[in-house]
């Protein structure tokens, strides 16, 4: 698409319609929170919160165009330099659309419920949703508010078809064909599987290619197994958060609070109990992750942390190190049996080294650099483990005072956009790499640049599902 100008793009959205703005609404609900779709009024709001939420960037309009194509709008699409043939290509690929299958279903019935049938609707769920809802003129306020209540669902799609039974047999063969579809798997693996070969995540050898099923749906049978993530909330998610080194030769760490701030609010949408932990020792690391070890565990456990590293190890605030292998070595079947067969996520944003992979203004995790931080990892790996590091063996990460971390941003940003339409965590940490070895800075005129490593000993697909009705 060729490059356009937001004034362009505003312009667009002065041709939509009040019909138009809430079907492209209703089709972002999983993606923008619907406290903030309240406050939408017209297209320029929308495009608005689609920049807030990164689902639209400068130079990449592509999801606005994937709105108006699912709405019918084609002649909008010669403003954004693309034909209808054009973005139905692009859609083909599962990891550009970002609308999921489901929401994309109960848009297509909506189009199809005719005023009749709504009325239909309404009676027979009179004693089930309130009374302020079945005023409304809108199929869009039944959808949502079934999703609230917990009566719909991608995986809940029975009490829909009970209530389209005596309204539209038609719409309920929709809803069956759309879920024998999921049954019989939307052959797209080999894109996940693609990315599974770009990473060396262990020595560890890969099971065959699996079916995948709809992008938000609960996977069924051996072939497409998926850990289980029904639990509510999933798990924990601690957040350990290095700022003051003062009483080190190491520098404050500018910057981590915005990491910090864009993980909390992420895992919270995720629908994980986020715990936040400040300016730890390095004695205080092995206490609160063995407090964690200790406790309850439900579907996942997540830790992310922010410090300063050296090879090997992360740093406490008093500069004592904390050697990886055993930071994970807490979680694993032997030390913590309630997390046996669960998935334990680390996301570490710390150096591994002080060699330049080659980068704003910027700051490092490595003790001694200008303006750089390193971590390191060297950590034998048990099953159900996954450690996405912030950059490669030896390498320095980079940090902007400003806006956070490479790593950490493009992990938000990549979490918010894809764990909607069920993408796994390989393909998401794929885009983190490509993302992060995109960015470049300058330490003393020298240009730097970052390779993030994911590694992980997984024996399922591993999915964050979104709550229903999670606000972002």
């Amino acid at each position: 698409m060729a490059s356009m100008d937001r004034k362009n793009v505003f312009i667009i959205t002065e041709d939509l319609g009040k019909e138009d703005v809430a079907a492209m609404k209703f089709l972002c609900f999983d993606l923008i929170s619907r406290n903030k779709q309240e406050t939408i009024t017209d297209g320029k709001g929308l495009i608005v919160e689609l920049q807030y939420a990164s689902l639209v960037e400068e130079g990449d309009y592509f999801f606005i165009a994937e709105l108006l194509y699912l709405i019918g709008q084609f002649k909008l699409l010669r403003k954004l330099n693309l034909t209808k043939q054009e973005v139905e290509n692009k859609l083909q690929d599962r990891t550009v659309a970002k609308v999921s299958p489901y929401r994309k279903l109960l848009y297509e019935l909506s189009e199809e419920i005719n005023t009749e049938d709504l009325r239909g609707m309404k009676f027979i769920l009179d004693n089930k949703l309130k009374k302020s809802t079945l005023e409304k003129e809108s199929v869009f306020d039944i959808f949502t508010e079934m999703e609230k209540k917990e009566m719909l669902s991608e995986s809940k799609l029975r009490e829909l078809k009970d209530i389209l039974r005596p309204v539209s047999c038609v719409l309920v063969k929709k809803i069956e064909d759309y879920e024998r579809k999921l049954q019989g798997g939307l052959q797209q693996t080999s894109i996940l599987d693609s990315n599974l070969s770009q990473m060396t995540l262990s020595d560890k050898k890969q099971d065959p290619p699996r079916n995948q099923e709809g992008s938000q749906g609960s996977t069924e049978g051996q072939s497409a197994e998926e850990y289980t993530m029904s639990s509510r909330p999933h798990g924990y998610c601690l957040i350990i958060n290095n700022f003051n080194f003062e009483n080190t030769e190491l520098g404050n760490r500018h910057g981590t609070d915005i990491d910090a701030s864009a993980l909390k609010e992420v895992f919270e949408w995720l629908g994980f109990e986020v715990r936040k932990a400040d300016d730890v020792t390095g004695a205080g690391m092995h206490g609160i992750l063995k407090e964690y070890q200790s406790k309850p565990h439900t579907d996942c456990f997540v830790c992310c942390i922010l410090s300063h590293g050296e090879q090997e190890c992360v740093l406490g605030t008093d500069g004592d190190k904390v050697y990886i292998r055993d930071l994970v070595s807490y979680f694993n079947g032997q030390n913590c049996p309630s997390l046996l067969t669960k998935p334990k996520v680390f996301f570490i944003q710390a150096c591994q080294g002080k060699t330049n992979q080659q980068s704003v203004q910027v700051d490092g995790d490595e003790p001694g650099s200008a303006a750089l931080e390193s971590d390191a990892l060297a950590t034998p790996f048990d099953a159900d483990r996954l450690i996405g590091m912030a950059t490669v063996q030896d390498c320095l990460s980079f940090r902007s005072k400003q806006k956070g971390s490479w790593y950490i941003q493009a992990l938000c940003k990549h979490l918010k956009q894809s764990c909607p339409s069920g993408e796994d965590i390989h393909a998401i940490l794929t885009k983190v790499n490509n993302d992060v070895s995109k960015e470049q800075g300058y330490i003393r005129d020298k240009l730097m640049k970052q390779m993030p490593e994911p590694r992980h000993t997984l024996t399922k697909k591993l999915v964050f599902r979104v709550p229903v009705n999670s606000q972002p």
